[in-house]
This record gives structure tokens, sequence and C-alpha cells, in this order.
């Protein structure tokens, strides 16, 4: 990849990231985005305890695809949620961008460990099935080996709720992860309204 590409790449995954944090789908040092370098092995993801909002081309981390391993290049170092990002680009070559979140309605679903009541024409055409991967703690192999289950047992899977954690899309693209994670927000913020209509 030219470093021209690269840098394309690095300022979309910069602008996306802020746009999650200033969209209220992530809070604090929270939440995590990656997207596949072409041709390289590897991908760029935000860094470990740096804020999505304050996410910049400098403190982008690059990941090893085979291992999940921050590489040795790397300026800073990579969230400890790399290893699922890096076990979901090896189980989907068709998944460019990972969008992991925590926006609060979709979370508030995940609390109950099942899928995502779609409600919606819309919800149900654009997302299809919504599952929930079992509960682990954050950047274990438990919580890889656990997306990494949904994902074989999903083909064509868009997104997932991780249970009493956030969100995870995938996308061809980062912007098109980025808009699968806000209608997954949108979408649980509507079901959350419908189930709460009277009878």
């Amino acid at each position: 990849m030219n470093p021209n590409d690269l840098q394309t790449l690095k300022e979309e995954l910069v602008r996306i990231s802020v746009k999650a944090y200033e969209r209220g789908l992530v809070f604090g040092t929270g939440g995590n985005i990656s997207v596949r370098v072409p041709g390289t092995g590897r991908a760029l993801i935000t860094a470990t305890g740096i804020s999505l909002g304050d996410t910049c081309v400098e403190n982008l981390a690059t990941i090893e695809i085979a291992t999940g391993e921050t590489t040795a290049d790397s300026p800073t170092q990579a969230s400890k949620e790399r290893y699922f990002h890096a076990v979901v680009y090896r189980l989907r070559s068709d998944v460019n961008a990972l969008v992991h979140l925590h926006p609060p309605y979709a979370t508030a679903w995940s609390v109950r460990g099942e899928d995502l009541p779609l409600v919606t024409v819309s919800a149900q055409a654009n997302l299809g099935r919504v599952p929930c991967a079992a509960c682990a703690p954050s950047g274990s192999p438990q919580l890889r080996d656990s997306v990494a289950q949904v994902v074989s047992q999903n083909p064509g899977l868009k997104a997932m709720l991780m249970g009493r954690h956030g969100i995870l899309t995938l996308g061809a693209n980062l912007i098109q992860a980025y808009n699968l994670a806000d209608l997954v927000e949108d979408s649980a913020r509507v079901a959350w309204l419908a189930h709460r209509l009277p009878e």
C-alpha cells in the first residue's frame, strides 16, 4: 500500500472514531475501531487508554492479523480488545472494518444475553439478526472465543451484541461499519420504547 493511501486510511479511522464519540455511541476511554490495511496482513486500530474522541493519526496502533499482537513499529499500544478484532478478520475476508462501541440502549439489551429485538422493517432488512455473544472479561481469550463463535455460527453477520459489554459491527469499510453501529443503537432504542407501549 502506498504511503498516500495509508495516510488516507488513517485519517478515515480518526474521523470515524471521533464521530462515534461525538455521536454518544461510546464514553470515556471505552470502545475501539479498526480497519484492515490491504495487502499487508495488518490492521490499524485505536490505541489503549485513549478516548476515541482524542484519537489522531499519531496515536493509532498497528496489529498483526495473524496473532492480534501490536507490531514492533507501532507508535502506541493497541487496544486490549485487539484479539477479537484479529480473529474476525481471519474468519471473514470480506470484512475490512470493525467498530466496537458501548451505546447505552444496545448495551442495556446486551445485559439480557439475548438477540436484539428488531421491531422495525428497516432494522430487519438492514441488520438481519443481531445475536448476543456470551459475557467475558474485556481483552480476554474467552471474549475473543465468544466473538469468534458468534461470527462462525452466523454467516454474513453484520452486527452483534456483546454480553454486558456493548456492540460489534462488521463492515466492508469504516463508514459502513459505523453506520451499522448507529443503526444498532437506534434499533435498540426503538425496541426499548416499543416494549413499553401498553398492550
